[in-house]
């Protein structure tokens, strides 16, 4: 007997500074896909936008972030305002493509599996359209092209198209806006800490990507300057060591093969061999990644917050 296909929730998180037509285009893209049970727009303290939104469109539903102010409480609102089975994260300056909500739930079959991540394709605008070497797409917040589908490793969980039983979320306190979490989770690896303590009572957790789940993301001139690359480069080395304390020794050493300053020196060295655009940048992210890493073992950067520590979150406060 086949089980039913999963609800899928898509929250969208905005504020203030969020480009009106950037999410404009994200919501219609969504609101096209008919597999979307429900469409959330959470605006974090922007009270114009969210009446804008809510003149402009009567089949989704915008609410006020009522948590931490920030992206982390933004996203905890959708989640307690979701009432899908599955709730899939969209960036406002994402795209979704044909069947990107179907893609991400549909793994979620397998009990073992905890987080889905789609792929992030980049679409280059102005002087950006020079683009960045595969090893550093995620610089930019999209997916090298390089990556199978299949299994990854939790420093590859990004924000930009991820999904996860909003069951689970509810169970360990969603992205942990209710606490102080400055010291805990280095910047950029939040769905990185909040899979830690998904997997925590579940040895076999997987986290897995899928090709087929694809959205579409406009990179700016400005993301792809070396100094952007760099400060980009140093959070994930910072998150890099977070993440090894947490596991322990090569615990996530799939993915530290996959994204390191050696391999990104030896991309440079090719590229430059070959005469091609991008050997700077490469240079720069290995040396970016390099101090990262150096910085989180100064600082004894961990992530990990106890779940008995969290806000509860609590289960549909809207009605739709």
């Amino acid at each position: 007997m086949n089980r039913p296909a999963p609800r899928v929730s898509v929250v969208v998180c905005a504020d203030e500074s969020t480009p009106f037509d950037g999410l404009t285009a994200a919501l219609d893209s969504v609101l096209r896909d008919g597999d979307v049970h429900d469409v959330l727009v959470v605006v974090d303290r922007a009270p114009r936008l969210r009446d804008h939104l809510r003149h402009r469109y009567d089949d989704l539903v915008v609410v006020d972030n009522t948590r931490t102010p920030g992206l982390a409480g933004s996203r905890d609102t959708g989640i307690e305002s979701a009432r899908g089975d599955v709730v899939a994260f969209l960036d406002a300056d994402c795209v979704a493509h044909a069947g990107w909500a179907r893609a991400l739930a549909a793994p979620f079959d397998q009990v073992d599996v905890i987080a889905v991540v789609g792929r992030t394709e980049a679409t280059w605008s102005g002087a950006a359209a020079s683009a960045l070497p595969d090893d550093l797409l995620w610089a930019v917040d999209c997916t090298p092209r390089s990556r199978p589908d299949g299994l990854v490793g939790l420093d590859d969980v990004a924000g930009a198209t991820v999904a996860f039983r909003r069951w689970d979320l509810l169970q360990v306190g969603g992205l942990a806006s209710g606490v102080d979490v400055r010291d805990a989770v280095p910047r950029g690896a939040e769905f990185v800490e909040l899979c830690l303590r998904l997997a925590a009572d579940e040895p076999e957790a997987r986290v897995v990507s899928t090709s087929s789940a694809r959205v579409s993301r406009t990179v700016r001139p400005g993301e792809t300057s070396r100094r952007s690359v760099v400060g980009a480069a140093v959070d994930r080395g910072v998150a890099q060591i977070a993440l090894r304390r947490a596991v322990g020794g090569d615990g996530d050493a799939d993915t530290d093969r996959r994204v390191t300053a050696g391999r990104l020196a030896l991309g440079a060295w090719r590229t430059l061999l070959r005469r091609r655009r991008g050997a700077t940048v490469l240079a720069a992210g290995s040396i970016g990644l390099v101090a990262g890493r150096v910085l989180g073992l100064v600082r004894g950067t961990r992530i990990g917050l106890p779940v008995d520590q969290l806000e509860p979150l609590r289960s549909a406060t809207v009605r739709h």
